[in-house]
């Protein structure tokens, strides 16, 4: 079925005058003033009034199949559901492993990521889990990044932190070596996601590899970067570099200067807030809490709701829509190389969310089929409860 959105304020993700977007199949078809449907197809057309039509969110940092674990068998967070994502607006999801990759494992990620592209949405993984060495789906990052498809990297790799496996440079060296060489041959982005805890070291290991390799910069998304004013500051430099960063969403235990919402407007202010910032949710994992001893002291579960929730408080506290929108459309996708994704271009993916004068997601295309109209799911998970 051909559909034909009408009168939406698009936000490609710059702002542009009122307008129409024509979906066909799975692909963005038109963009223009006064389009009409064919008389010889079967299609549906949809006013929307002047809302603002924004490119579907792309969350790269969903633990999608559980994580958690930390504080015992009984703390493991269950696998993500279709509607979660969707009510949320997000389209395009990045699952990965976490602390967990014994009872966790990549063969696992790999089949709920095809389990939720069936579903509806576009699904990608990364390679690996906390510790390196790694545990990958064939012998090698390489082989992972050339012959499975939905591999796009390695991640999340944690350093500077007390889960992590304290990597030796030269592990970590050679792990990034094999993520450019195999995103290469494989035609991907090929990064390096790295995990930050709140370890001495900080973004330390990074630039010692940066310093005594030809291992571009690019290469590493350093995530969890507002974790900790140091942190942030470490990050900083690294973004004024040339570098990538990553910031985590729903942080609420966190200073309210090291929200993502504070963030984003701080990084505009200083005239950083360029295509190489983006947000994450960390959605589905665990949330642990540990006291100065290192004791955990409590646990909960991230929601994948905060993405949009974080950007959203951003804009009504005057940060451009346009601007915000960027962290979660186009920058992830330019940072991924996700072909087709991240904005409202003919040729494009048609992966949309209708924000209505709340901003508050009110409709969601993915790959053209609607999930979610009136704030309402319209497709559901394949084990979930409907109240249809």
């Amino acid at each position: 079925m051909w559909k034909l959105l009408k009168n939406a304020k698009l936000y490609c993700p710059n702002v542009s005058a009122e307008t129409d977007v024509l979906i066909v199949g799975t692909s963005i078809a038109a963009i223009g003033k006064d389009l009409t449907l064919p008389d010889f197809v079967d299609g549906k057309v949809i006013d929307l009034q002047g809302k603002a039509l924004v490119p579907g969110f792309i969350d790269a940092h969903v633990h999608i199949c559980g994580g958690g674990g930390e504080a015992g068998p009984a703390s493991r967070t269950p696998a993500l559901q279709l509607s979660q994502l969707t009510r949320a607006g997000t389209t395009t999801v990045v699952g990965c492993l976490g602390t967990d990759s014994i009872s966790r494992s990549m063969a696992e990620l790999l089949v709920k990521a095809n389990a939720l592209q069936e579903e509806g949405l576009s699904t990608y993984i990364y390679s690996g889990a906390y510790h390196v060495p790694m545990r990958t789906l064939l012998p090698s990052l390489e082989q992972d990044l050339v012959l499975i498809a939905k591999v796009i990297g390695a991640g999340e790799i944690a350093i500077s932190d007390h889960r992590s496996a304290q990597p030796q440079i030269s592990q970590l060296q050679h792990l990034a070596a094999e993520a450019r060489v195999g995103g290469m041959l494989g035609g991907k982005a090929g990064v390096v996601h790295i995990h930050l805890g709140e370890g001495k070291q900080g973004l330390k290991p990074i630039w010692t590899i940066l310093e005594h390799t030809d291992i571009p910069i690019i290469q590493f998304v350093p995530t969890h970067i507002n974790r900790t004013r140091t942190l942030l500051d470490q990050g900083i430099q690294f973004l004024l570099a040339g570098g990538n960063i990553d910031l985590t969403a729903g942080c609420d235990d966190f200073s309210t200067d090291l929200r993502v919402p504070a963030v984003l407007r701080m990084l505009h202010e200083r005239y950083l807030l360029n295509d190489r910032v983006t947000v994450t949710s960390d959605g589905n994992g665990s949330m642990p809490r540990y006291n100065d001893a290192g004791a955990l002291i409590g646990m909960g579960v991230g929601s994948v709701e905060v993405l949009w929730r974080d950007i959203r408080t951003a804009v009504l506290e005057g940060l451009p829509l346009d601007v915000a929108l960027r962290t979660i459309t186009a920058n992830v996708a330019n940072t991924l190389c996700l072909k087709n994704k991240g904005m409202i271009r003919v040729g494009y993916d048609a992966d949309l969310v209708v924000l209505n004068n709340d901003l508050e997601v009110e409709a969601v295309w993915a790959l053209g089929k609607c999930m979610v109209f009136d704030k309402q799911p319209q497709v559901w998970g394949t084990y979930e409860q409907s109240n249809l």
